[in-house]
């Protein structure tokens, strides 16, 4: 008896990013001969990267043949790894040796958007706020660990996600309070337009 047709294009999927995942890993192994000038980043860097993509294709997989039900119980598992690949692969990115040439950056207001090539520090400023955030997320997923192992106790496991909580509360404050500050000034724009038109503005 055949699979499902839906597991069936999960697995199919799963193949796919799995097979994504698996060529760079072997291009930094060097199984796929790669020249030093191609990469942008260190192999292991490359390697990691790929990992990520392995495993996501994996789990994928898993759940095409033994539905997601079964598959369920690596999920938690699986997770936390790709939380903590993440966090890892940012930090580099923003703290790590090495140049970032190779960065680029969108200016949007109004409706008017540029893109251009960013400067070290603020390539390395904008991947050391998303890896702060990033490492506030994995710190709850390592607290919500900790909360289920008797020899920790819950009391560490609170103190954890009280800690990752109001980090990432704090780190998206400022970003929330920005896009007030910017959809007000877009309304205000509308409004003195409209004005210098002779049309009423919009409510």
């Amino acid at each position: 008896m055949g699979l499902p047709r839906s597991r069936l294009n999960v697995l199919l999927l799963g193949l796919l990013v799995t097979a994504a995942g698996l060529t760079p890993m072997l291009a930094a192994l060097d199984v796929i001969p790669s020249p030093e000038s191609s990469f942008h980043a260190p192999r292991w860097i490359v390697f990691l990267a790929g990992s990520l993509f392995f495993m996501v294709g994996m789990w994928m997989v898993m759940q095409g043949i033994v539905g997601e039900e079964r598959a369920r119980v690596f999920g938690g598992a699986m997770a936390f790894a790709l939380v903590l690949g993440l966090a890892f692969l940012i930090n580099w990115v923003a703290f790590g040796s090495g140049s970032r040439e190779s960065c680029s950056g969108t200016t949007s207001f109004l409706g008017f958007g540029s893109t251009r090539a960013a400067a070290e520090f603020e390539c390395r400023a904008a991947f050391g706020y998303g890896a702060l955030l990033m490492n506030f997320i994995a710190l709850r997923a390592l607290a919500g660990w900790l909360s289920g192992k008797s020899f920790f106790g819950n009391r560490a496991g609170r103190a954890l996600e009280r800690i990752s909580e109001w980090g990432v509360v704090l780190l998206l404050l400022p970003l929330i309070l920005l896009a007030f500050l910017l959809q007000g000034l877009q309304g205000a724009s509308a409004r003195l337009v409209a004005r210098l038109r002779g049309k009423p503005s919009e409510k």
